[in-house]
């Protein structure tokens, strides 16, 4: 049995995919975003093989790579810049495709002109749900914030490690701090060509990545008690001051940073555990299983997630059935993305002078292949 009218709520990454992907499909659905206008906001993004492997299902995977740059390799380093491994991008595109860093604003863009005529209403979330438990195949009820009451074969939650579809359809859901807390930035470029490299200091990570356009995106990591404030007001004085001690190309970043809000912070949170299916109601990407970014995988998931799902949707079989099926094919993957993420966090995040000599030098002396094989693994899974 196909799938009626659908309803995605959030138009990001994994949102939109979804819609242009049921576009495709020639499935109706329509998005609502709580957003009130589409702004260029947010910092870079790295997509790995297995993300641009579904860019390339949507058609996007060119439209993408044009407006980002593909990246040569990766590195890990110390915090003065010393390298302790490489990771060979290269060898993963011989038998995966590229992998692509860009602007999230221009990854945003991309999946807008893809989804096309799909009907897409702004500032609006959803305010009630209700299903039937009795029947499966009763459609979803939905009042939005803008007034409207409507009913939906299927409601598709997208919207973020806050979700109001998740909280609605499944009740509360505990989010984990990670212990640590994150800014990222766009600055122009201050030095000459840079792939992708990470330092590790003593409780603290700084990356850069190269993303085109003469722009470096960076993200910058600090052990940290949650729901510390950053105000506007000396921010940049405090960042600078926080990250001093890194070497390498932090300095001249630093120096060319120019006004606070080109820092964008935020606690690194997840959700560890919970269910993603309730009747007719499904989550997706964060709001199904926020994970920490030091695998560079969560938008990679949402993607995925969205992939799997539009061709869930198209096959036979009651829906009940095939939303459980779409759960079971992606939750092992996911987990296990999401605890490999966690651990590499927890290493990364040491601070004890030991603890961090040791660590540098097992990282050093691993060969470079062991973080190409575990890529190489998220590769060539089928998701």
């Amino acid at each position: 049995m196909s799938v009626g009218r659908v309803l995605i709520v959030g138009g990001g990454i994994g949102g939109l995919a979804t819609a242009a992907g049921l576009r495709q499909a020639h499935i109706e659905c329509e998005v609502v975003e709580r957003t009130e206008r589409w702004a260029p906001v947010g910092a870079g993004i790295v997509l790995s093989v297995n993300a641009m492997s579904v860019m390339r299902k949507l058609g996007m995977a060119d439209d993408v790579a044009r407006r980002g740059v593909e990246l040569g390799r990766g590195a890990i380093t110390n915090q003065a810049g010393s390298i302790l491994g490489n990771t060979d991008f290269g060898v993963l595109r011989r038998d995966f495709g590229p992998t692509i860093a860009l602007h999230r604003a221009e990854l945003h863009h991309a999946l807008l002109e893809a989804v096309g005529d799909v009907p897409i209403s702004l500032g609006t979330s959803v305010e009630k749900i209700s299903q039937n438990p009795a029947r499966d195949d009763a459609p979803v009820e939905v009042r939005l914030t803008d007034g409207r009451e409507e009913t939906y074969d299927l409601v598709i939650g997208a919207d973020g490690l806050r979700s109001q579809v998740r909280e609605l359809a499944l009740g509360e859901v505990p989010i984990a701090y990670s212990g640590y807390t994150c800014w990222r930035l766009i600055v122009n470029a201050p030095i000459g060509k840079v792939d992708m490299c990470e330092m590790w200091g003593r409780g603290q990570r700084f990356g850069i990545v190269g993303i085109g356009g003469g722009r470096l995106y960076c993200f910058a990591v600090a052990n940290a008690s949650r729901g510390q404030t950053d105000p506007s007001e000396g921010r940049l004085e405090r960042f600078r001051a926080r990250f001093e001690g890194f070497g390498g190309q932090v300095p001249a970043i630093l120096a060319a940073l120019e006004h606070p809000d080109q820092l964008i912070h935020n606690d690194l949170e997840e959700l560890p555990r919970g269910d993603w299916v309730k009747g007719r109601v499904v989550l997706i990407g964060d709001a199904a299983h926020a994970m920490t970014p030091n695998m560079g995988q969560g938008a990679a998931m949402a993607l995925e997630d969205s992939a799997v799902l539009v061709e869930t949707l198209g096959q036979s079989g009651p829906l009940a059935d095939r939303l459980k099926g779409f759960h079971a094919r992606r939750e092992p993957r996911v987990r296990w993305v999401q605890n490999q993420s966690r651990r590499i966090g927890r290493v990364g995040q040491l601070e004890g002078v030991v603890a961090c000599a040791v660590r540098n030098a097992v990282v050093r002396l691993t060969p470079d292949r062991a973080a190409e094989k575990v890529l190489r693994k998220i590769a060539s899974q089928p998701i």
